[in-house]
């Protein structure tokens, strides 16, 4: 008898904690989007400081849109009664896997290209997320 509350209890957590993941998964909508619009070849039209300025943006881009998608995995996850690390690795885990899927999704898109150093920027952006929600959930439990 003692278990039927603490299931209902894990039922409702579960249910408040679902539109929580809305969030992860609109913004992925969102970077769908942008790796949707179509390239263009201005890079090859511009002398090599400026495309070389316009690459380092482009490419460095990648670092602060999956941290954030990241960083929305880790808090989206919290109210799911999943470990703290249980939860960077999931949070890590699904962005690593959405941007190899963006990448994809790019090779299909007029004017754009897949990139091995974009995933691999993506997943840097995901591992700063990771750190940074470790760092700020070690410090809230701690004072």
């Amino acid at each position: 008898m003692n278990r039927l509350p603490l299931f209902s209890q894990h039922l409702h957590s579960m249910t408040v904690s679902r539109p929580y993941l809305m969030l992860p998964l609109l913004y992925m909508g969102i970077i769908f989007l942008l790796s949707s619009i179509s390239g263009d070849d201005s890079l090859k039209n511009v002398d090599p400081f400026t495309g070389a300025i316009k690459t380092i943006i482009y490419n460095g881009a990648h670092i602060p849109l999956f941290a954030l998608l990241a960083w929305l995995w880790c808090w989206s996850l919290a109210g799911w009664n999943i470990s703290l690390s249980g939860r960077l690795i999931l949070a890590f885990c699904f962005t690593a896997i959405y941007g190899v899927v963006d990448e994809w999704h790019q090779s299909f898109t007029p004017g754009r290209d897949t990139s091995f150093l974009d995933v691999m920027l993506d997943m840097l952006g995901a591992y700063i997320a990771v750190h940074f929600y470790r760092g700020q959930q070690r410090a809230a439990a701690h004072g």
